[in-house]
Order: structure tokens, then C-alpha cells, then sequence
């Protein structure tokens, strides 16, 4: 047995082992034991000379030999550490609730840890041990099954990047073989066709020359015998050489997928003679395949004709080649140029001139005919520069669209806006209405006041002190103030009317019918009135028309609405127009009134023109 540190419980009996008693342990296992339980032995060791206990935790005999003399601490104890809070006791116990060390006094004396689990440290000890030694030996394989998986995978990539390289260069090699067998059979056509002409050519200079040998040894006689047959031979050759067409090759008879496409416009330019052609210059418009806008110009001017070519954007960094075919008049030869450049083509020389006229370019009205186009450098540039195109485009529907949720927040705040001033334009309309109405009382109480004062003026005699009476004066007075009260609300009816517009809705009419109504597709609506108009033409004579015109009440809440209705006429003065006051009631389908009725309508009074009219109508509340 050995002995461990005081405090700790017995294996055996599990009780406490008394502070002031040193405790022993198993020698095999280490747990503790109190004294009591090693007075004990145990039955089936009872026969032996020396008492032995049995230990519960390893079943093994605990030598107590020695009596109650210390045995010397195991090496677990020696790493112990103190309690902080009981320098007496070492952290021998460990609260599996709270994860931390505690001494066998802070599990009994305090109550931070009472009714939790708790097992001794070395035990604690050995389970973490085993859990960390676990998770080492899983990282190693592990690893190894990242390292199989990523050397798979890899190999996977490789053996797929091997597969995609030999289907592209398979690709690329029938690709290549296909468009040489196409471009060797265009070309032993050509040759065969060039060959057969060339052949064509010999035999004719051919009899050419044996014609003029034998011409040449025949004598007087023969010649003149045989000269109908000559001339009839040499005209022949005439009209041979004559229907002879040789077709050029162009630039689209060879068709590469790995070189751009370039498509060739047709151009005529007018090439004058003379001083006219020093100072002339002209200017096109071409659009290659990728859509980019190039200015064309051609300077004609000296002794030479010059090309410049520039984008409508900015391509410094592309490189491109303009290429120029230039046909013969014969339409037998073409003569071709290109220039390579990078950015834009600056002013560089075409063709002289003296070339062109000598040449046979130039038609008998002095045109040339060319065929212009231009295309990237090559495939990689191409691809360059749509990807570059693909990415403005991309930058401008951006920008469009921060400029439509733009245009969206000024049109909230707009609305905002226009909200605020009609409900302030409400709350002046209410406070004009209120005046209106105090100043209406007001009136109506000077009125009142005014008869009662005549009325007593009438019925009081006039006393000889005073010649001008009292009654007199007041009755100025009191004129004087209903006429400003007078003068005030009609200057408020003016201000309510001006904050108070029409609805208005307008409609024509191009074609007349005897006895046909003609009904708005325009409607005016004004604070939940509705209405639209029906005008009726009434045919008095051929060259007049009255016209009848009704508002129909479509929808609406009880309220008394202002109307007007007008004739347009070309001349704003002579317009015909006439209001109406009229009170709309809730739950009437329709309300039919007559506007403007038996208005002589002369064709030559500016109403009618081609027996076009126009109606103007509109709705408000009325103002009173």
C-alpha cells in the first residue's frame, strides 16, 4: 500500500479517510484505502500468515505488510499541484461538470461543486489521454486518404487534359486537312480554267502567225482569191478573243475558319481630270464584322490616291488589316493592297494616279470601282476585341441602369413634391373657403343691418338742431364697408378659381353624318366626377351645321361641378365656349344636359375645315 494525500476517499468503503489519518493505497492500482478497511482481511485470505485486503478496483490482494508505515507517494502525486484556496490539499479530484481541477475540501466543505460529477485526476487523466492519442493516430490516416484521393484526382485531370489535348489537335489536324483539300481543289480549278485559257491564247497567235505566213507567200492572184476567207477567219479570232473572260481571284474564294472574316464592300469613286481632282477628298461610312463604325476617307489629290481609316472608339491597343481590290475596266485583272496597322490607318498612299489612267481603271465617266474591308489580325485579336466590346456594352447597361433607378428616385421625389403642394394647395383652398364663408356672413349681417337702419331712418323724424343727421353718415359708412367686403370675396372667388383648375379632356371629329352622335374617347375627372361628352350635329343647310352637345355623368359622389364646353376655332378669339353649374347626385347612372345647342356653324367661320371640329370640355368644383 501507499499512502496519498489527506482527505481523499476509500475504494473500499467509500467513505472519507479522516484529515488527521494518512490514507493508504492499492499497490497495483493506486486507488485509496482508509485504515479500517486494511484492519479487515478479507475471508478467502483469512489462512494466511499476513492480513490482506481485497481492492474492489482491481481485485487484487493489498500487501499490508508494514503495518501503518508510510509508503513512499506515487509518481502521479509528485505532479500534483496545491489548491490555491486549501494549500494543505492537492488537486487530486476533477469536476467533470465544470471541466476543472478541484481538492477534496472543494467538494465537501464548498458549495460550488455539490451534487456533480466528479472522478479522480488520474483517471480524468488517462480517458483525455486516450482521446488525444486517438485523434494523433486518426490524423495519419487521414492524411493518407487525402494524399490517395488528391494523387487520383490528379491523375484524373491529367489523364482528361491528355484526352481534351488530343481530341483539339485531332480537331485542329482535320480542320487543317479539310480547308487545304478545299483550298487545293478551288486552286487546281483556277489552274485548270487559267490553263485552259492560256492554252486557248497559244492556239490563237498561233494561227495568228501561220494566217500572216501564209499571207505573206501568196502572190497577187491568190491573195485576192483567197481574201474573203481570210477576213472571215481573222473575225473569228476577233470574236473569240473578244467573249475571252478571265475571272479574278478574290480574297472570299479561300474560306479559313482560322482567320477572320472580312467582307468587302463595293465602292465607286469619280476621279476627275484636272485641276478639279487636286483638293478632293471622300468620306464613307463602313461597318465591319464586330460592328465597330470606321470613317473612310479618300484623299484625291497630286498625284495619287490616299486611304485613311478611323474607328468610332477608342482601339489602340487591336491591330487590324484593311485590305483594298482595285478592278481593271476589263474586269480581268485586280489589283490588290492591305495595310496593317494598329489604333487607325493614317493617311497613306493607294495608288497613283497616272497609274490609274494608264492602267485601265478607270471607266471612260473616270470611275473606279474597289472593294474595301477590314478585319482583326488575326483570330486571337478578334477574340480580343469582342471580349473588350463585350465588357463596354456591359459597362453602358450598367450605367443605364443606375441612370433609370436615378430617374425613378427623381420621379419619387417629384411625386413627393407634387403630394406636398396639393395638400398645401388644399389647406388654402379650405382657408379661402372659411373666409369666404365669414365674409359672407359678415355681409349678410351689413345687409341686415343697412334695412333695419333704413327702415328706422324711415319711421325717426329729423330734429332742427342738427342739418346733417347721424343716420346719414352711418348709412355711407356702411356702403362703403359692404362695397370692400364686395370687392374682397370677389377677389377670393378669383384666387380659389385660379387654385382650382379644370379637368379637361378633348376629342375631334373628321367625318360628318346626318342624324349620328359622336361620343369623347376622352374623359375629364376632377375629385371623383366623371363625365365625357356626346355632341350631336344638326345639318340646318348644306353649308352650315348646329351642333348639340350633352355631358353625361358617368361616376361621381353628390357635387355641385362647374362645366364648360367649347367649339375650337383657328382663331382663339372667335372660340364658342359656354359654362354650366350643375349638381351631380350619387346613384345616377346618367345625367343628360344641354350645353351648347343652335350655334351656326359656317365652314367659313374658321369651325370647319373639311368638316374637322374640335371639342374642348372640362370639370371642376364650382366656385360661389
Amino acid at each position: 500500500m501507499s499512502s496519498l494525500a489527506y482527505g481523499s476517499f476509500c475504494a473500499t468503503c467509500c467513505n472519507l479517510i479522516p484529515p488527521e489519518t494518512e490514507p493508504l493505497a492499492c499497490s497495483t492500482c493506486a486507488k485509496p484505502c482508509c485504515w479500517k478497511c486494511a484492519r479487515e482481511p478479507a475471508e478467502s485470505v483469512s489462512l494466511f500468515n499476513a492480513p490482506a485486503v481485497i481492492c474492489v478496483a482491481c481485485d487484487a490482494a493489498m500487501d499490508l505488510r508494514g503495518g501503518g508505515k508510510m509508503v513512499p507517494k506515487p509518481p502521479m502525486e509528485q505532479g500534483l499541484q496545491r489548491c490555491r484556496m486549501h494549500p494543505e490539499r492537492f488537486l487530486n479530484l476533477f469536476c467533470l461538470t465544470c471541466q476543472v481541477q478541484i481538492c477534496c475540501d472543494c467538494f465537501v466543505v464548498q458549495q460550488d461543486h455539490k451534487r456533480h460529477t466528479i472522478d479522480s485526476i488520474e483517471e480524468v487523466y488517462r480517458q483525455k489521454l486516450l482521446e488525444t492519442v486517438e485523434k494523433f493516430r486518426e490524423i495519419p490516416k487521414r492524411l493518407k486518404l487525402v494524399d490517395w484521393e488528391a494523387v487520383r484526382q490528379v491523375e484524373e485531370n491529367l489523364k482528361i487534359i491528355q484526352e481534351m489535348e488530343t481530341r483539339i489537335l485531332g480537331d485542329i489536324r482535320q480542320l487543317f486537312q479539310q480547308r487545304t483539300a478545299i483550298m487545293l481543289n478551288k486552286t487546281a480549278e483556277k489552274k485548270a480554267v487559267l490553263q485552259k485559257t492560256k492554252d486557248f491564247v497559244d492556239r490563237t497567235e498561233m494561227q495568228h502567225r501561220q494566217t500572216l505566213e501564209s499571207i505573206q507567200g501568196l502572190n497577187t492572184n491568190d491573195f485576192l482569191r483567197l481574201q474573203a476567207a481570210l477576213n472571215e477567219r481573222c473575225e473569228s479570232i476577233l470574236k473569240d478573243v473578244g467573249q475571252l473572260q478571265v475571272e479574278p481571284v478574290r480574297w472570299d474564294d479561300i474560306d479559313c475558319d482560322l482567320l477572320p472574316s472580312c467582307k468587302l464592300q463595293p465602292i465607286s469613286l469619280n476621279l476627275p481630270n484636272g485641276d478639279a481632282a487636286k483638293e478632293k477628298h471622300v468620306q464613307i461610312q463602313l461597318i465591319d464584322d464586330c460592328g465597330i463604325v470606321w470613317t473612310t476617307t479618300f484623299f484625291i489629290g497630286g498625284q495619287s490616291l490616299a486611304l485613311e481609316m478611323k474607328p468610332n472608339r477608342q482601339l489602340d491597343e487591336f491591330h487590324f488589316k484593311a485590305i483594298v481590290e482595285m478592278s481593271h475596266s476589263s474586269q480581268i485583272k485586280v489589283s490588290g493592297k492591305s495595310f496593317s496597322f494598329k489604333g487607325f490607318l493614317a493617311k497613306n498612299e493607294l495608288i497613283s494616279l497616272p497609274k490609274l489612267n494608264s492602267g485601265g481603271y478607270l471607266t471612260d465617266t473616270g470611275d473606279l470601282v474597289m472593294r474595301l474591308g477590314i478585319r482583326p489580325e488575326n483570330i486571337l485579336e478578334e477574340s480580343d476585341l469582342l471580349k473588350a466590346l463585350l465588357v463596354q456594352q456591359r459597362k453602358l447597361n450598367s450605367q443605364l441602369k443606375v441612370e433609370n433607378a436615378t430617374l425613378k428616385d427623381q420621379n419619387f421625389i417629384l411625386r413627393g413634391d407634387m403630394l406636398r403642394v396639393s395638400s398645401e394647395s388644399q389647406q388654402n383652398k379650405e382657408t379661402l373657403e372659411t373666409q369666404v364663408v365669414a365674409l359672407t356672413r359678415r355681409l349678410k349681417m351689413f345687409q341686415h343691418n343697412s334695412y333695419v337702419h333704413n327702415q328706422t331712418l324711415q319711421v325717426r323724424p329729423q330734429t332742427p338742431i342738427s342739418p346733417v343727421s347721424q343716420p346719414e353718415d352711418d348709412k355711407e359708412k356702411l356702403s362703403s364697408d359692404m362695397q370692400m367686403l364686395r370687392t374682397k370675396l370677389d377677389e377670393m372667388k378669383t384666387s380659389m378659381k385660379a387654385m382650382n383648375p379644370f379637368a379637361i379632356g378633348s376629342f375631334e371629329i373628321y367625318r360628318w353624318s346626318k342624324d349620328s352622335k359622336f361620343y369623347s374617347p376622352q374623359v375629364a375627372s376632377h375629385v371623383g366626377v366623371t363625365i365625357y361628352i356626346i355632341v350631336q350635329p344638326n345639318f340646318a343647310c348644306e353649308k352650315s351645321s348646329d351642333v348639340n352637345a350633352y355631358v353625361c355623368w358617368a361616376k361621381g359622389p353628390k357635387l355641385r361641378c362647374q362645366i364648360f364646353i367649347e367649339v375650337v376655332n383657328e382663331f382663339e378669339d372667335e372660340c364658342v365656349r359656354e359654362d354650366r353649374v350643375f349638381d351631380f347626385s350619387k346613384g345616377t347612372s346618367f345625367t343628360w344636359k344641354s350645353v351648347i345647342s343652335h350655334y351656326n356653324l359656317f365652314r367659313s367661320d374658321g369651325f370647319l375645315s373639311d368638316d374637322h371640329l374640335k371639342i374642348k370640355f372640362g370639370v371642376r368644383p364650382a366656385v360661389e
